[in-house]
Formats: C-alpha cells, sequence, structure tokens
C-alpha cells in the first residue's frame, strides 16, 4: 500500500534553518533589518511628540493611526527572523492597518468638530457617492444622500466594519492554516472575496467622508494617501508574492524553498516602504492640521479689512471732505 503524502506546509519546505540557509548573508540582514526597525520606531516617537500638542482633542485617533507604520514593520521583521510565523505576522500587519483606517475616519469627524458639527457645516449639500471605487462603474448609479445624522451613521457602520469582518476573517484563515495546510488553500480564493468586498465597501466610506470634508475647506487627502498605500502593500504587495512563489519556478538559490526566500525579501522590502511612509508621515503631521488654510483664511480676512478701509477713506480738498465738496459743487452750478 502506498504512503499517503503529507500536506504541503510552508513550515516544512525547509529542513535546514534560515539562519543556516543564508550564511554568511543571515546577521547581515537581521542586524541591519533591527537598525530600520529601531529608526522606524524612532521616527514614530518623534512624530507623535510634535502630533500629540496639534491634536489634544483626537490623540488616540492620531497614536492608532501613526502606530501603523512600526507595527507593520515589525511583523515584517518577525517573519523574516521566524518564516514559520508569515502567515500569523500577515494577519496582524493587515488588522493593525484595518483598525488604523477606522482610527482615520474618526480623525476626520474629530477635526470637523464631531458629527453634529459635521452636518452643520455641510448644510444643503448632498453625500457624493460616485468616488473611488465605485467610480470605476459606468452603468452604477448610486444615489446621493443629504447628509444628516443617519446618513452619518451609515457611514460609520460602513468603515467600522472593516476590523471587525477582517478579524472574523482572519481568524477563520489561521485557523485553517493550522489545521490543514490542503484544505486553507481551497478556501483561501473563497475567503479573499468576502476580504475583497469589506475592504471596497470600507474604502467607499473613508473615502466618501474625506471628499465631504475637504469640501468644507479640511485637507485630508496627503494623510490618507499615506495611510492608503500602507494597505495596497500589505494587501496587493503581499498575494503578488503568493502568486509568484506558487505560479512561477523559481530556483533554489540557497538552502532555502523559493517560497521562503520570496517571503524575505517581500518583508525586507517592506521594512524599507515603512521607513519612507513613516517619513512622510512625520511631514503630514508634524505641522498642525489646517495651517494652511487658516493661512489663506487670515489673508482674505486682512484684504478685505484693507479693502474695506480704503472705502472708508474720504479724499478731503481743502479741509472739506469729498462728501461736502460734491453739494457745493453742485450748489455753484445752480
Amino acid at each position: 500500500m502506498a504512503r499517503q503524502r503529507a500536506p504541503y506546509r510552508l513550515t516544512d519546505v525547509a529542513n535546514v534553518p534560515v539562519m543556516c540557509a543564508l550564511q554568511p548573508y543571515a546577521w547581515l540582514l537581521w542586524t541591519s533589518g533591527l537598525v530600520l526597525l529601531i529608526l522606524i520606531w524612532t521616527l514614530y516617537a518623534v512624530t507623535l511628540k510634535s502630533a500629540l500638542r496639534n491634536w489634544r482633542e483626537s490623540r488616540t485617533n492620531v497614536v492608532t493611526v501613526l502606530s501603523v507604520y512600526p507595527l507593520v514593520a515589525t511583523a515584517s521583521y518577525v517573519a523574516i527572523v521566524v518564516p514559520r510565523a508569515t502567515v500569523v505576522a500577515e494577519a496582524v500587519a493587515q488588522e493593525v492597518v484595518m483598525v488604523a483606517m477606522y482610527q482615520f475616519y474618526c480623525l476626520i469627524i474629530a477635526e470637523c468638530g464631531g458629527v453634529s458639527q459635521f452636518i452643520r457645516r455641510a448644510g444643503d449639500s448632498r453625500l457624493e457617492t460616485r468616488v473611488m471605487p465605485c467610480c470605476c462603474w459606468p452603468c452604477c448609479f448610486i444615489p446621493r444622500p443629504q447628509i444628516n445624522k443617519r446618513c452619518m451613521s451609515c457611514l460609520r457602520i460602513l468603515v467600522l466594519q472593516i476590523p471587525i469582518v477582517q478579524a472574523v476573517l482572519y481568524v477563520l484563515i489561521l485557523v485553517l492554516w493550522a489545521e490543514d495546510m490542503m484544505l486553507y488553500r481551497r478556501c483561501l480564493v473563497y475567503i479573499q472575496c468576502f476580504v475583497a468586498v469589506s475592504i471596497l465597501s470600507g474604502i467607499w466610506g473613508v473615502v466618501m467622508c474625506v471628499r465631504a470634508a475637504e469640501s468644507m475647506g479640511n485637507v485630508f487627502r496627503p494623510r490618507y494617501f499615506a495611510l492608503q498605500l500602507v494597505l495596497i502593500i500589505v494587501k496587493l504587495q503581499y498575494s503578488l508574492a503568493k502568486l509568484l512563489s506558487d505560479s512561477v519556478t523559481l530556483p533554489c538559490i540557497t538552502s532555502l524553498h523559493p517560497t521562503v526566500l520570496v517571503n524575505v525579501t517581500q518583508n525586507t522590502v517592506t521594512i524599507f516602504e515603512m521607513l519612507l511612509l513613516s517619513i512622510w508621515a512625520w511631514r503630514l503631521y508634524g505641522v498642525a492640521h489646517g495651517k494652511g488654510v487658516n493661512n489663506i483664511q487670515k489673508i482674505g480676512v486682512t484684504a478685505l479689512e484693507e479693502g474695506n478701509a480704503a472705502l472708508d477713506v474720504k479724499p478731503t480738498i481743502d479741509g472739506v471732505d469729498n462728501k461736502s465738496f460734491n453739494v457745493i459743487r453742485c450748489h455753484d452750478k445752480q
């Protein structure tokens, strides 16, 4: 009787430990990754110190949003040192991004003065629903509701479902991965459909909120783009790495299996990307929010005051103001 083959596992693709397989580059890789990780956490502390002075009312939201960069970098470093924890590290990194996305939505509402002030400033305007990702559907007709409490409640639920639904799906993925690798691979395609629907609907809600807030004079797009890049990295880049290792036959350059080698390379690139995004976040959150808008408003008020002062000036002729001079001239003509 033929011996049944054991299920395929990422933990069994290489019998040689990573440290031995990457010699003499293992210590160099780990040391350089640790240096970058310390630098990212240092940038986080510096950025947080500046941001808490400008966002006192919403410090919890700012702390959570800014922590996404060092936490994702830490998860990638753990996956480099311990390749068997790759799936767990990916799940942690993706859930961190989902929580930060909801906290960014709360930050938008807080900067606009709360839900009541948001609705009051919106007035009779309607919520723009033809935004990413729904703007890519030419035959899609989505009504534009008026911004009120019911609309804001639906928008909040749409964004809040991201961390909740993703957490449930990731727990299911981890259970399948730990139980049976073949079952995990068969079910992963169907689970990813629910993951994509949840993420796209949540992004749709955040983009609608950003568009409505920017119509009131606030600027959120650079900060949202910096956070959205992390989402693209932990979802699209991770998925492309899995697709590359599964569909392309790669040579065994070292004693490591090609799948493990792709994961190590992908996580190393992620750490560099988190460093660049941390520098960008330091530039974005290091200044007071709405500073540019306030400067424009101050310039406009100053110009208006100067214009009114110029209009109030009455030219005089020999001590007689312009109005009196005109009256005298009219009497002379009569």
